[in-house]
């Protein structure tokens, strides 16, 4: 019987981190989140806190070992800098990466250092907070910028941000209602391809982006300070894209709009976007809506599909459609 994927366990993995890292023990090892990766809570003996990920086989974006040194090399890079990201540990006997035999296979390691606080949608965040948390995210291009690497990483360009979903989705087409669903997708799927290949042509637009960096990816600690995390997709893709998760419309709540404002203007203070940029962000939002399902169906063998229902397709026809391309913009003596 062949296995596609297993939950190991933690007095297993408790010993395997007491050999391969500088770690008082006893050390205790309880499972926080099953995901794209098995992500634990790893305890020493004085309670200091790390975290470790056993990555996952089989991953879409991941080709070959060098693309999970890429992110670990980038976080070394971000946390030196002063940055606040979580880092990679190295191990007794070098390198930052490992590898266990699990009954699926060979699946690779990497203890991180923990995040504290608490997700920020768990906070009352004032505006300046959520300001200078904008603000960071441009820091944070700005540094990615100056990490040199001779390993590649996937791109989060149009065929990973469109085509792939669409692909994904088509053998749910079972009605007439989401097969006709799907194919108006289809077409406005051509449009996004329009524009994500436009705004890659912008000078600085494109370059590495940690790529889901969602509220619950970021911790803040009681001194306000913010911890981002979970670099697990992290390539090459639109700059603007790695705020796009925090975008929120005009026909938002109030609230969720006066955030998204804050974030926007404390990034633009530190690393301008263009007006093309800015415009864009109906666009890149109907291209995470479409990712993010394309996303869970790439682990379907692990978290199944019956969520795949004719409700969510017509619900991302809907957040599709409300992507409206930009036009071209009026020429200017304004920088574009």
């Amino acid at each position: 019987m062949r296995v596609t994927h297993t939950l190991l366990h933690g007095e297993d993995l408790a010993r395997l981190v007491q050999r391969e890292y500088v770690v008082a023990p006893p050390v205790t090892v309880s499972l926080l989140k099953r995901g794209f990766n098995d992500t634990y809570l790893v305890t020493d003996v004085e309670g200091g806190r790390r975290v470790l990920r056993v990555y996952n086989r089989g991953k879409y974006w991941i080709r070959s070992e060098s693309d999970l040194h890429f992110e670990l090399d980038l976080l070394d890079h971000l946390a030196t800098a002063g940055l606040g990201v979580i880092r990679p540990y190295q191990r007794i006997v070098g390198g930052r990466l490992g590898q266990l035999t699990a009954p699926e296979g060979e699946r690779c390691f990497a203890l991180f250092t923990h995040a504290p606080g608490t997700p920020l949608h768990e906070g009352a965040l004032t505006v300046e907070q959520w300001r200078e948390f904008g603000s960071g995210i441009a820091r944070m291009h700005l540094e990615m910028d100056r990490f040199l690497t001779h390993r590649d990483r996937y791109h989060l360009d149009e065929r990973i941000l469109v085509e792939r979903p669409l692909a994904s989705l088509a053998p749910y087409a079972g009605s007439g209602r989401a097969a006709a669903d799907l194919a108006e997708i289809g077409k406005l799927g051509e449009r996004l391809t329009a524009e994500i290949r436009r705004l890659r042509a912008i000078d600085g637009a494109y370059g590495i982006i940690h790529a889901d960096l969602h509220r619950g990816n970021t911790h803040i600690d009681r001194d306000g300070r913010f911890v981002t995390f979970d670099f697990d997709h992290c390539g090459f893709g639109l700059r603007a894209y790695d705020l796009v998760a925090l975008y929120r419309g005009p026909d938002s709540p109030e609230e969720d709009r006066h955030r998204w404002a804050a974030v926007l203007a404390g990034y633009q203070q530190v690393r301008p976007l263009s007006r093309s940029e800015v415009a864009s962000f109906p666009v890149l939002a109907a291209c995470r809506a479409l990712w993010d399902i394309g996303d869970w169906l790439g682990a379907a063998d692990r978290t199944g599909d019956a969520w795949v229902t004719d409700a969510v397709i017509a619900k991302l026809r809907a957040d599709v459609g409300r992507a409206d391309v930009p036009p071209e913009p009026a020429s200017s003596a304004a920088p574009d």
